[in-house]
C-alpha cells in the first residue's frame, strides 16, 4: 500500500534510527499507529512506525513529540548576517558518501565581502549531535538551514492526543486513590512533580543518489536525552550572579531555546543583604552538561538578565554526585515570565557585550576577595580550636 499521494511532507522527524532529522510527512493508521514516512525514501521499509503503547508515560510522550518540528529553511546569500555568533540552527554533515542533517551552534563567523548572490563567508559550527558531537568544523552558507518554530501536523497532534489518554487511562488503574498506599515512608522524601526531559533538532535531509539508506541502532546510552534520570548520581553545574528573582522555569526554558536540551534548573535562596543568586543545572549526562557549560562559557556572548546581570560560571568544574532534587519545594512561587525580556544573548562586539564583561570581571573580584576571607577565617579558626585543646 503506497500513502505518497496523501502525505504532506512538511515536517522534520529527528529519526530513532541515526538520530539526523530528515524531511518527512506522517499518517496515521487504524487508529492507533503513526506512520513517518521519509520525502526522499519514500518506500515503506524506509519508514518507522510507532504505536500508542510504545509510550508508557507522560515523559516518552514529550520526549517523542520534541522529535518533530516545522521543516528547516535553507537561508539566500544576501541574508547571510543573520546567521550570527551563537545562533542555532540545523547543518548538512556530509561523510562517507551520505548527507545527513544535525543541529549546531555557530561558534564563529568569518564574514567576507561578496556580491548579494554568492556568500563567501565561512562559519565555525559546533555540532550538538551526530557522529561529530562536541567537535567544531567550518562550512558555507550553502550548509546551513534555518530551524523554524511553530505547530506541527495535526496528524502527529492527534496521536499525541491518543498515547495521553492510554497513559492516563492505564495510570487511572495502577496508581491507588489513596497516596499513603504507595508513598515512601522516609520523612526526608517528599514527592514532587519532575520536568519533563526531551531533546530538541533541526533539518532537513537526503543520502547522496545511489547509496543504500543506513540507520545504526542506538541503544538507550546512545541516545542523550538530556533531563535528570532517577539516580543517586546526578552531573551538575554551579551558576553564580542570577537575579535574585528568577523564575527556575524560565531559566530552564532559555536552555532548552538556546541549547535544545531539557535540564532541571534551581535558584538557591539567597540572604536579604545579597544582591544576586546563585543556581544550579542538572542533567544525566556528562555529555550534554559540557555542552550546556560551553555554552554559558562561549567567549564570544553573555547570558545576561534584562538589567545586564551576566550569568558566572565562576568554578569552571563539572560535578558529578548526589544532589538534592527536593530543593524544588523550596523555589519561590512564580505566576507568569516573560522569556523574550528577562533573559537575553549578547554578542561580542555590541555594547551590551562590553558592559556584561566588565560586570562579570567585578563579580569574579568579589568571588575571588571572598573566597580570601573565607580561607582566612578557616585556618584562623582552626589555630584557635588548637590552642584551646594545649594543656
Amino acid at each position: 500500500m503506497s500513502f505518497s499521494d496523501d502525505v504532506n511532507y512538511d515536517l522534520e522527524f529527528r529519526s530513532t534510527r541515526d538520530d539526523a532529522w530528515y524531511s518527512c510527512g506522517v499518517v496515521l493508521e487504524d487508529g492507533n499507529r503513526l506512520r513517518v514516512k521519509y520525502k526522499d525514501f519514500v518506500q515503506s521499509y524506509n519508514d518507522e512506525v510507532f504505536s500508542v503503547s510504545d509510550f508508557p508515560t507522560g515523559k516518552e510522550i514529550e520526549r517523542f513529540l520534541r522529535r518533530f518540528r516545522p521543516e528547516s529553511l535553507p537561508i539566500e546569500d544576501n541574508e547571510c548576517s543573520r546567521v550570527a555568533e551563537g545562533f542555532m540552527i540545523c547543518g548538512a554533515y556530509a561523510r562517507d558518501g551520505q548527507l545527513r542533517y544535525f543541529d549546531a551552534i555557530v561558534d564563529a563567523v568569518c564574514y567576507k565581502e561578496h556580491e548579494p548572490t554568492k556568500c563567501l563567508c565561512t562559519y565555525l559550527l559546533f555540532w550538538q549531535h551526530g557522529p561529530d558531537e562536541g567537535n567544531t568544523t567550518a562550512t558555507s552558507l550553502d550548509d546551513i538551514y534555518i530551524i523554524q518554530s511553530g505547530s506541527v501536523d495535526p496528524t502527529v497532534v492527534n496521536f499525541a492526543k491518543l498515547m495521553k489518554e492510554k497513559v492516563d487511562s492505564f495510570e487511572s488503574i495502577l496508581i491507588p486513590k489513596n497516596p499513603l498506599l504507595f508513598r515512601k515512608t522516609s520523612s526526608n522524601e517528599t514527592i514532587t512533580k519532575s520536568q519533563d526531559s526531551g531533546i530538541g533538532g533541526h533539518s532537513s535531509v537526503g543520502f547522496s543518489a545511489g547509496r543504500e539508506r543506513h540507520f545504526p541502532e542506538l541503544s538507550d546510552q546512545d541516545r542523550d536525552l538530556g533531563g535528570v534520570k532517577e539516580t543517586s548520581n546526578h552531573h551538575f553545574i554551579i551558576v553564580e550572579n542570577l537575579e535574585k528573582d528568577l523564575c527556575p522555569l524560565l531559566m530552564m526554558d532559555f536552555i532548552h531555546e538556546q541549547t535544545l536540551i531539557t535540564a532541571h534548573t534551581y535558584v538557591f535562596p539567597s540572604l536579604l543583604g545579597d544582591t544576586y543568586a546563585g543556581g544550579a543545572i542538572l542533567v544525566n549526562s556528562r555529555t550534554t552538561l559540557k555542552r550546556i557549560h560551553d555554552y554559558i562559557n562561549n567567549p564570544n556572548h553573555f547570558i545576561v538578565s534584562s538589567s545586564g546581570r551576566p550569568w558566572v560560571i565562576a568554578e569552571d568544574k563539572l560535578r558529578t554526585g548526589t544532589f538534592n532534587t527536593n530543593l524544588q519545594s523550596f523555589q519561590p512561587k512564580y505566576e507568569s515570565y516573560n522569556t523574550k525580556n528577562d533573559l537575553k544573548v549578547v554578542r561580542l562586539g555590541t555594547e551590551e557585550y562590553t558592559v556584561a564583561k566588565r560586570r562579570k570581571e567585578l563579580y569574579l573580584e568579589l568571588h575571588n576577595h571572598v573566597n580570601g576571607l573565607v580561607q582566612r577565617f578557616a585556618k584562623e579558626e582552626r589555630s584557635l580550636q588548637a590552642s584551646l585543646c594545649k594543656p
